[in-house]
């Protein structure tokens, strides 16, 4: 029988990658499974960049962990139903590559995640990490482009954006 233990949920709190988190409830609850939301902070500067960057680089990485922490718990931890064992992680760097890393390194059997949809001429100048994400995952990855509440009822997530009412 098919069994999550552990479901993988990364976001980069836009109200676009929020939308998968009804999924990850709603599957988290069906297979009694961890639900972990990640977070990747993108280093706008490389390490051959570090002589000549101020102390302040390190300090405003430092500030940005602090506020996706705050709106990880905030935003999302706080909302979730009590029957929801759920955590949070802030990682730094390629975002690809550590949420690739965050699954293999927690042992995460599902990732689930919103993708933009992008095709054409977006999708060769943009690329998808989703795309990415589910060429190198550990383990299997379930993509939303426009996900809606199947799994999860209304009433487990308030809308956690002013533009969460936007249409698809």
């Amino acid at each position: 029988m098919l069994k999550f233990n552990v479901i993988l949920m990364p976001t980069d709190l836009s109200s676009h990658s929020l939308r998968a988190l009804p999924y990850a409830i709603g599957l988290a609850r069906q297979f009694d499974a961890t639900l972990e939301v990640v977070s990747v902070i993108e280093p706008s500067l490389q390490v051959s960049d570090a002589a000549w960057v101020e102390v302040d680089a390190v300090a405003s990485t430092e500030h940005a962990q602090s506020t996706i922490r705050q709106h990880l718990e905030d935003r999302i931890l706080k909302q979730l139903p009590d029957d929801i064992r759920a955590r949070s992680a802030i990682v730094t760097g390629n975002p690809v590559n550590e949420i690739v890393r965050r699954a293999e390194n927690i042992g995460a059997d599902l990732i689930v995640m919103a993708t933009h949809g992008r095709s054409g001429i977006g999708h060769m100048l943009m690329g998808s990490a989703a795309e990415a994400v589910v060429r190198k995952a550990p383990c299997p990855v379930l993509t939303l482009k426009s996900p809606a509440v199947v799994l999860a009822g209304e009433e487990d997530l308030a809308e956690t954006d002013e533009d969460a009412h936007e249409t698809p």
